[in-house]
């Protein structure tokens, strides 16, 4: 990792931007990797992230679905993602606050995590998540966030 990035998945994103663009398995955030998170698409001047997840069967609760934190967790990486591809080398960000709306059951399987941000400040970003079964683009969850620009 390059010494000018304090945020690993910072790294990510640039290693991913320097790359030929093919999807990224994330490497440096144990939750990020157990979630099985893939990075897929970036667009820095739109602040848009596209985030793959396959996760292990840890995170199915008692009715046989995703549990509601890993939902969350999905959704916060890509709008922190999405934060993190605007942002100048060495900056970083931490979610303040995060709102998520549970549309429907997470049955274990493939999802899309698409990130935007909506307004970034020089203290504050704003931004949005839709996160996508895989498979035929069903909406199962979205959310909004606040991060704190560090």
């Amino acid at each position: 990792m390059n010494d000018t990035f304090s945020n690993p998945d910072q790294a990510l994103i640039h290693r991913f931007l320097a790359s030929d663009r093919q999807p990224m398995a994330f490497d440096a955030n144990p939750m990020a990797v157990a979630l099985g998170a893939s990075l897929l698409a970036v667009d820095v001047e739109a602040g848009r992230v596209e985030l793959r997840f396959a996760p292990q069967g840890l995170f199915i609760q008692g009715t046989g679905v995703l549990q509601g934190g890993a939902v969350t967790a999905m959704l916060d990486f890509a709008m922190a993602f999405a934060t993190l591809a605007r942002l100048p080398v060495g900056r970083s960000c931490a979610t303040v606050n995060l709102n998520t709306a549970f549309l429907r059951p997470a049955p274990q399987g493939a999802y899309i995590a698409v990130g935007e941000v909506e307004r970034l400040g020089k203290a504050m970003a704003f931004t949005h998540a839709r996160l996508l079964r895989a498979e035929d683009g069903t909406a199962v969850a979205t959310a909004t966030s606040t991060l704190a620009v560090l």
